[in-house]
């Protein structure tokens, strides 16, 4: 194989990401959207999910990423019926007029394992680690397990699923995690470190970028939100390990410094009612206002109309695309020492990083950017500005640079396989 000889790459996951939006799905839509600009044969192959539109096609090319092929789940049969129509699925593509693929990369280990189990051995390998998907689970099963019976039917999916994790990990030929803080993970499901490269996430520049005329003011107007308030932000989904009820509960502390504040929480998922009733009982409804899912339409103008975003993560923090989002619109973020944040904000600003995950500790950080803030431009905070941020992602966290180094993997991969075309 040549250098600069086109590939014909197959990327799985659980979902496409215009059906369900989510980190790996983005990173895989990102990734087939840089191949295809360079000339690559890129297919997509996943699931459709619940969410996805029933007018969506089974099979289409787009033409800034490639031919995506959607297949139907099985009603019943478990997870046996599932993983037979992922390779029929796969078997189905030479068919339809794909050639055999010299890289399959895997963003979901689930998904990914019937499609698997169609391609011959000739096709190199690689997955992506985006983070422990038995643990991330378990959880939120575990929150809401009801009594021993519960808990123990926790804990025997967590296993199963380890077992799948560990089966899509080991069969694989190189595993990229995004960030330094999840290097060692795969190495809890017997993956060999030498076989482990960290590939960094990215962000969409020609997107993401501050408001050159308007700035937050312009923003605001847009959104209808208020432009006389300080307004800090956090985009997750609503689930137990993302923090938000610690965010929650240091409002009363950030408010009685701060008594303009207001806090937008934007996404959805399980977590909703309980963040509800955490509202109430600090008595922050005044501050505080759950936005629920938020577009990608509108995402770009939440990012440029906050003066802060807040990631309160508890745990598993894989790389944080939302932090370097933010970032790149020119908006600062005050983060958890949890993960991949402190990677990320330690060479932004040491003071960005709370002291902890705990109420106290973001209430401190928060409250602390708020200070420094309205002591003015010549303050740490004011010293943060968006032209400052974005040529900091800029410099080290494009789109551009994930797709060049993946693909130079992909290229060792092949080579190793000993599959490559001549």
């Amino acid at each position: 194989m040549t250098g600069d000889e086109p590939l014909r790459v197959l990327l799985l996951d659980d979902a496409v990401f215009e059906d369900l939006p989510g980190g790996s799905r983005l990173v895989a839509r990102e990734l087939a959207r840089g191949l295809t600009r360079r000339g690559h044969a890129v297919t997509t192959l996943a699931p459709r999910h619940p969410s996805t539109p029933a007018d969506a096609p089974d099979d289409e090319t787009i033409p800034d990423r490639g031919r995506v092929v959607r297949y139907a789940m099985p009603e019943g049969g478990g997870p046996p019926a599932f993983f037979r129509a992922g390779a029929d699925a796969c078997r189905r593509l030479p068919a339809q007029g794909a050639a055999a693929f010299d890289v399959a990369h895997s963003h979901f280990a689930y998904a990914s394992l019937g499609p698997l189990r169609a391609l011959g051995a000739s096709t190199a390998r690689v997955r992506t680690f985006h983070g422990p998907w038995d643990e991330e689970c378990f959880v939120e099963e575990i929150a809401a397990a009801s009594g021993a019976v519960g808990r123990a039917k926790a804990a025997a999916k967590r296993a199963l699923r380890a077992r799948v994790e560990r089966q899509s990990l080991t069969d694989s030929d190189r595993v990229t995690v995004l960030s330094d803080a999840f290097r060692a993970l795969p190495g809890r499901y017997g993956v060999d470190p030498a076989r482990v490269e960290k590939i960094p996430g990215g962000v969409d520049l020609r997107r993401f970028h501050p408001d050159a005329v308007g700035g937050r003011v312009a923003a605001r107007t847009r959104l209808s939100l208020p432009t006389d308030r300080r307004v800090l932000l956090s985009v997750r989904r609503l689930a137990p390990r993302m923090g938000l009820e610690n965010l929650i509960a240091a409002m009363p502390e950030v408010a009685r410094r701060h008594p303009d504040v207001l806090l937008l929480i934007g996404g959805k998922g399980p977590h909703r009612g309980t963040l509800e009733a955490a509202i109430r009982a600090a008595g922050v409804g005044g501050h505080v206002r759950l936005l629920g899912f938020v577009d990608e339409k509108i995402l770009v103008d939440l990012y440029r109309a906050a003066d802060l975003f807040v990631l309160p993560t508890m745990a598993l923090e894989g790389f944080g695309l939302v932090t370097v989002e933010a970032l790149a619109s020119g908006t600062p973020v005050v983060g958890t020492p949890v993960g991949a944040t402190p990677e990320l904000l330690g060479d932004v600003e040491p003071r960005l990083l709370a002291a902890g995950c705990e109420p106290g500790a973001l209430a401190a950080a928060v409250a602390g950017f708020l200070d420094a803030l309205a002591a003015g431009p010549g303050s740490w905070a004011g010293r943060l500005t968006p032209d400052a941020l974005h040529a900091h992602v800029a410099a080290r966290y494009s789109w551009d640079r994930h797709v060049d180094a993946t693909l130079e993997l992909y290229r060792a991969a092949v080579v190793r396989k000993g599959t490559g075309r001549r």
